[in-house]
């Protein structure tokens, strides 16, 4: 509990009455970058073609090393009223990023979803993330389907899925949109491609740790143990689905860095990794997987089962 105090102290008290308030619902989607070009550039396309609603969008640079990066950032959201880019003088990791991003939006009192550059969002991917957020108000963060991300992956559970042949990235999340009975099930933890959050829980328990997982990996699930803590709940958005490529920004380093952190997560939250093996075994998400492969075999698209 001390090292929940430290951290949510972080925000300044003046920050935090004015979060304690409540905000007008508005949400600021952040995507932190850093090289990964045509991924980036496709994700932000996509955030232009499905995004509506009261979203801003902050892209953050960390001193990509492409130097034709920034540049085409510049050209593509030229027009762009609602959009931001900030450009680090100096590589500060992802985690830094991501922070830099929730404090601007938690000082206008906004919910946050926290994109990877690796993604494409699908339609209504705003809505319906506010909407499995705010489902009741214990419920903090939340993330929705995917083909690589673990506890969230579809239609085969904690696998890295290719796209279904014979179906287009649109048609699968129409799919699993008319399939799902939005009930918003708990997760363990959420995942880090795609998290939304509540400003409520930026109030009280602070940001990311930086100085623990600064280059990324982990501190999302840091962050979810330190809400969990409090009171909050993490929800499965379970009528949207998200692509996401992954590992687009950290090449080789990233098996390496991920040991590195989950031992990290070991010290901070000894139960962690245990409570996600037995959410893997228990898979509480085994009739939504059910659903997803009977409605593509009603289609005549089979995968291996």
């Amino acid at each position: 509990m001390a090292r929940l105090r430290i951290l949510g102290n972080l925000l300044p008290q003046r920050l935090q009455r004015l979060l304690a308030r409540g905000g007008p619902g508005g949400v600021d989607i952040i995507v932190p970058v850093y090289g990964a070009r045509e991924k980036t550039l496709a994700c932000l396309e996509s955030v232009f073609q499905h995004a509506r609603g009261d979203w801003r969008l902050l892209i953050i640079d960390d001193a990509s090393p492409d130097p034709e990066l920034v540049p085409a950032l510049r050209r593509r959201i030229a027009r762009q009223r609602r959009v931001t880019l900030h450009c680090a003088r100096e590589n500060r990791g992802f985690v830094a990023s991501a922070n830099h991003g929730m404090r601007r939006a938690a000082a206008a009192r906004r919910d946050v979803l926290l994109l990877n550059s690796d993604t494409l969002v699908t339609a209504e991917f705003v809505a319906r993330l506010r909407g499995a957020a705010h489902t009741c108000p214990e419920t903090g963060i939340v993330t929705p389907f995917t083909n690589n991300g673990t506890i969230c992956s579809v239609p085969r559970f904690v696998e890295n899925n290719p796209l279904p042949t014979g179906i287009s990235l649109d048609e699968f999340a129409a799919l699993v949109h008319e399939v799902s009975p939005c009930t918003r099930p708990e997760l363990v933890t959420a995942v880090g491609f795609c998290m939304y959050i509540r400003h409520e829980v930026l109030a009280q328990i602070g940001f990311f740790d930086a100085e623990t997982f600064g280059t990324g990996y982990g501190e999302e699930n840091d962050f979810c143990e330190r809400a969990k803590a409090v009171g909050w709940r993490i929800r499965l958005c379970d009528d949207l689905f998200i692509y996401h490529s992954g590992a687009a920004s950290f090449g080789d380093s990233r098996t390496a860095q991920q040991q590195r952190h989950a031992e990290r997560i070991d010290k901070l939250h000894p139960h962690y990794h245990r409570d996600v093996q037995a959410f893997i075994q228990a898979n509480p998400l085994a009739a939504w997987h059910a659903r997803i492969r009977d409605a593509l075999r009603a289609r005549g698209i089979h995968g291996k089962d």
